[in-house]
């Protein structure tokens, strides 16, 4: 979910103990989940046990939201999210989370973990190749001034 429906979630559960943020929930998806085939009203295993939701539309250091996605119509999406990827190691400016992952896991917790990978090789690869170190004393005096990263 994004935009105003994310906030409104977020605005219905915020602050509300565990056994009623499911309650919560589980009536608000219900009209969704009681359409799955085979749904049973009376079947207990047909109702949700536990509902995660973040309240990181209220979170300025998440930047007020939890979810990243393309506008319609969008060109060159992929580019983007490869130059993303890339970073711009002549910087040492690289970057991790959901918006960059791998494209199967775009989007998602596990894309973010993935892509923190990725990006710590990226880092160790790039401090090999100029035979440095993660110590940030072995970057002073490197002009960065110059960049290619065109993002």
């Amino acid at each position: 979910m994004y935009g105003d429906q994310s906030a409104y979630i977020t605005d219905l559960v915020h602050g509300m103990s565990t056994p009623k943020h499911l309650e919560t929930l589980s009536k608000f998806f219900h009209p969704y989940y009681s359409r799955l085939p085979h749904y049973d009203e009376k079947n207990p295993d047909c109702h949700p046990v536990a509902i995660v939701s973040t309240e990181w539309y209220k979170d300025e250091l998440a930047g007020f939201g939890s979810y990243c996605n393309f506008q319609v119509g969008m060109a060159d999406a992929d580019g983007d999210v490869e130059a993303l990827r890339h970073g711009c190691p002549e910087r040492r400016l690289w970057f991790a989370g959901e918006h960059a992952a791998p494209f199967d896991e775009l989007g998602t917790a596990a894309g973010a973990y993935l892509s923190g990978e990725g990006a710590a090789k990226r880092v160790v690869q790039t401090l090999a190749r100029i035979g440095g170190s993660a110590d940030p004393g072995d970057f002073a005096g490197t002009d960065t001034s110059a960049s290619n990263c065109a993002f």
